[in-house]
């Protein structure tokens, strides 16, 4: 007879496309790969080029709001939010512009709430329901900022923040395992506080593009066990987030506007569509006895849990 405490419990995997509302390449891969039941959530930019074409829904996908101070131009009036716009009235155009601002003290946090909070109403008065947060270049794990994002989400009823805390994957060197480490540190230090959570770790920040693959996600998960972050409850679902950036992108595809600076997720599109689009990841997932899932349908933590 078998153990019944020495089965390991499934871990449940939501894939989450982020970049929703960026490009209608990204918007074509979460429509299809959702209805091939591969893609689980999607986060959408309320400032994208690309969000007035968003449905309200997407069937069985998750929807939640990618919080963005990067890139674009800001949904309040550029006097609003000085300390996050340049002398054009955008946004800085990269994450090191941003954190150097960060690191001396320039950005007032309260207009990134504002920011924030008008991103998350403009997606919800368009009809869609945000499940949880997440942001562009993870910027809300800058110092002061996680628990900014919190505020937001408790402000909206938001039940789920992303942690960025990818803590196992290949070990090779480079831009991405760089971003990782401190990643790793700075969620190390975010507290959610009462009324929301976060899933136990995330995969795909390291692992981009040609190694985001089904194959490389189920070495990684191998033998590693998790509980809720911060939790002790026996039995609690080990819940995964997968960070991808799939699109199928068309010759008579507009460009990425200038105002979004320099970005190399159309390297990422491709590789991860076709990954994404085929039955990898539904053999992998029925291999390794994944569940596939979303933010909608967690259960919430209990907040002696969190």
């Amino acid at each position: 007879m078998t153990n019944a405490t020495s089965v390991q419990p499934a871990i449940e995997l939501i894939v989450n496309v982020d970049d929703l509302g960026l490009h209608p390449a990204v918007r074509r891969a979460v429509e299809e790969c959702g209805a091939a039941g591969t893609v689980t959530s999607a986060s959408a930019l309320a400032n994208g080029p690309d969000q007035d074409a968003l449905r309200p829904s997407y069937p069985g996908i998750s929807l939640g709001a990618h919080l963005n101070i990067v890139r674009g131009a800001p949904l309040s009036p550029a006097r609003e939010v000085r300390s996050l716009v340049g002398e054009n009235g955008l946004f800085l155009g990269s994450f090191a512009a941003l954190a150097a601002r960060a690191l001396r003290g320039g950005i007032v946090r309260s207009e990134v709430r504002l920011e924030w909070s008008r991103q998350v109403a403009h997606l919800r008065a368009r009809g869609l329901a945000i499940s949880h947060l997440d942001s562009e270049q993870h910027a809300h794990h800058l110092p002061g900022l996680f628990g900014v994002a919190c505020d937001v989400a408790r402000e909206h009823g938001i039940a789920w923040v992303r942690r960025s805390d990818e803590r196992f994957g290949g070990l090779r060197l480079g831009i991405p395992a760089l971003r990782r480490a401190v990643l790793r540190v700075l969620a190390a230090r975010a507290q959610t506080g009462p009324a929301v959570g976060t899933v136990d770790a995330v995969w795909g920040i390291a692992d981009q593009g040609a190694r985001c693959t089904a194959d490389a996600c189920a070495q990684a998960l191998r033998g590693r066990g998790f509980t809720r972050h911060g939790g002790s409850a026996r039995g609690a679902p080990r819940v995964v987030e997968i960070v991808c950036h799939p699109g199928r992108a068309l010759p008579q595809d507009p460009a990425i506007p200038p105002s979004f600076g320099r970005m190399r997720v159309r390297d990422l599109w491709e590789p991860e569509y076709r990954g994404f689009s085929g039955d990898a990841w539904r053999a992998a997932a029925a291999a390794n006895k994944w569940r596939l899932t979303s933010f909608d349908r967690l259960r919430p933590i209990p907040s002696d849990d969190r």
